[in-house]
């Protein structure tokens, strides 16, 4: 397309430079550009992040429009922090180190703002944090990412410091609202800076779950250079989706624009799963130091309450039920009861008690505070027992999300068969355990099929959603189980197992029994499963009603298995009964070995294989 004649070209002057090689990779990431079909776009689709009307498009146009913008004199702006070196100081930097201005080059502008953006971060080290799955919230239920900006203490993690997090807007939604719309990225969502004892409040001891801390190693240029880079997102809204444009993509999106000399995008994943983008910038940028974990208030209060004496347990008990505080409590069994009384009084109750400053919970919280602060001045006593942060390298050794098996087998009335088994995401009850829920499975996108000898091939499962909690993670919990699948499976009815294709949901009740060899969950629910069923018959609607149960084992030597029955029954067919079974071995973090056997009306399977996990 021509765009202009000769004449009209020429009064407009040489057109602007080129970005320099050197530059043009750093620029494309400090604005946010992707390369579509048809040229460059960046994510970023509001007008003020931008100085040229066409920067969204024309990254060339922006940064002809910026360098301008930087060189105009300091009173031109109705403000000294509206001039362009206050409003993107990371593309200042950028452009001065690549265009080598000197102090004499450019005006000086004094941005008081930024100045003071700055030093209350006065940020030093930066890890990505991992906070734990959680399924009480589908939102939560494949983690969260963010990231923590620490400060020069030397400390892993200080309760002032600030953390990073990408945050959808759901105020006003109900969870039949904002799930579509956060499945099919229709959210809006920002960049937030907040105090990290914000975040220890909402996710540690709220939610009860755990951080996972991973130190970068990156130079101090690239963490300033990160710090004026969030200046510059300040108000900006995104699209926020669950499986892409999510917590996970942003944070790895904002390290990628301030250090993209890393190589952490183009990261080519079908989904951006929090905990997986945390391993992606750990293994690309490298560790400055340990991983730790920070368990949740119920993982320190437990296993503090497991290390008291049978007095201090006996105190304990007496505190937690009569609000009654023993003159000779011990350290370790007042940080315990205040441990407790965090945990069973939310922010709601606290805020409650600014306005009634004589509400039981709060008056009680203070008497043991007092009391713990007078103990740990005895020396004979010790410091507090609390349960800090502890070495967490192994996280980094979880399985993968997705998942591939093969096994070869016999079906009954069929003969030798070859089991294929793919997975998309995340996680099974019988999975490698390591860093994920207990007892649960958050599956998504699997498929298992098999081909007999004479290349027929038959489908047992097509599954869109699997989200099962088998037991009681912690004991704030209840001990509901329950399940939600939705997608194809073979399941007995009437005097066959046909494909029913469907959404089950179903609830019961869970149990866990553990020790530091085993553990065994036993769980039974009964629930519904209307759907299409292709049977001999022919293919028709049935309400079917199930009830199922069986038991999870974890054993030494990473054994697991699983055994579950279901009986199904459906007007006009009557009952049935299946049978599911599975053996697995761990073979290192990657690698299983399975002997699975299944059984149910007119089918039976036998199979043994491997099953990779990336």
């Amino acid at each position: 397309m021509i765009r202009c004649g000769l004449l009209l070209c020429g009064l407009a002057g040489p057109p602007p430079p080129q970005i320099p090689d050197e530059a043009r990779e750093a620029w494309l990431a400090l604005l946010h550009y992707n390369y579509t079909g048809n040229g460059w776009l960046s994510e970023v689709g509001d007008p003020s992040f931008f100085v040229d009307p066409a920067g969204q498009r024309d990254p060339e146009a922006e940064w002809h429009s910026d360098r301008l913008a930087f060189l105009a004199p300091a009173g031109g702006a109705t403000s000294p922090d509206q001039h362009a070196q206050c409003r993107f100081p990371a593309r200042f930097v950028l452009m001065g180190q690549t265009l080598a201005w000197s102090d004499a080059d450019v005006p000086r502008v004094e941005c008081v703002e930024l100045a003071a953006h700055r030093r209350s971060l006065d940020a030093e080290r930066l890890s990505v944090v991992f906070v734990s799955y959680s399924l009480t919230n589908p939102a939560s239920a494949f983690g969260h990412t963010m990231l923590y900006l620490g400060s020069g203490s030397g400390r892993t993690a200080v309760l002032g410091d600030y953390s990073v997090s990408f945050e959808a807007n759901t105020s006003g939604l109900s969870p039949w609202a904002y799930i579509p719309r956060g499945l099919t990225g229709g959210l809006i969502a920002q960049y937030r800076l907040a105090p990290m004892h914000e975040r220890i409040r909402k996710y540690q001891i709220e939610e009860q779950r755990d951080f996972w801390f991973f130190p970068l190693q990156l130079s101090p240029e690239e963490i300033d250079q990160l710090v004026l880079h969030l200046w510059e997102l300040k108000d900006i809204s995104f699209k926020y989706g669950f499986l892409g444009k999510n917590c996970a993509q942003k944070i790895l999106r904002l390290v990628h624009a301030a250090a993209p000399g890393h190589g952490v995008l183009p990261h080519h994943t079908l989904a951006a799963l929090p905990f997986e983008v945390s391993r992606h910038l750990v293994e690309r940028i490298g560790l400055a130091g340990e991983p730790t974990r920070h368990p949740s208030l119920w993982a320190q209060f437990s296993r503090l309450v497991a290390e008291l004496s049978p007095e201090e347990k006996g105190d304990l008990e007496l505190m937690v039920s009569s609000y009654v505080i023993p003159d000779d409590a011990s350290a370790s069994a007042l940080a315990a009861a205040l441990m407790w009384s965090e945990i069973r009084t939310p922010d709601r109750a606290f805020r409650r008690a600014t306005e009634e400053v004589e509400h039981r919970d709060f008056a009680w919280w203070r008497e043991l505070w007092a009391s713990q602060v007078a103990t740990v001045t005895d020396a004979d006593h010790g410091e507090i027992a609390r349960l800090g942060a502890e070495p967490a390298r192994y996280l980094l050794n979880s399985h993968g999300p997705s998942r591939f098996a093969l096994r070869g087998g016999h079906r009954g009335g069929v003969g030798p068969v070859l089991d294929i088994g793919v997975r998309w995401l995340l996680h099974g009850a019988v999975d490698p355990g390591t860093g994920y829920p207990p007892a649960s499975s958050i599956e998504v996108g699997s498929l298992e099929l098999a081909v007999d000898a004479g290349g027929r091939l038959f489908l047992d499962e097509a599954t869109v959603l699997r989200v099962e909690k088998l037991a009681r993670a912690s004991g704030l919990e209840s001990s509901l189980a329950w399940k939600v699948d939705i997608g194809a499976h073979r399941r007995p009815l009437g005097d066959e197992t046909p494909l029913h294709v469907g959404i089950e949901v179903s609830a019961g009740g869970g149990a866990t029994l553990s020790s530091d060899a085993y553990s065994a969950v036993v769980y039974s629910m009964a629930g519904v499963r209307p759907g299409v069923s292709f049977a001999r018959r022919g293919a028709a609607f049935r309400p079917v009603g199930v009830l199922s149960g069986g038991f999870l084992l974890r054993l030494p030597a990473d054994l697991r298995a699983r055994i579950g029955g279901e009986y199904t029954f459906s007007p006009g067919l009557g009952g049935a009964t299946g049978l599911d079974s599975v053996l697995r071995k761990g073979l290192g973090s990657s690698w299983d070995l399975e002997l699975a056997y299944s059984r149910s009306p007119g089918r039976s399977n036998v199979s043994l294989g491997l099953v990779s996990f990336r």
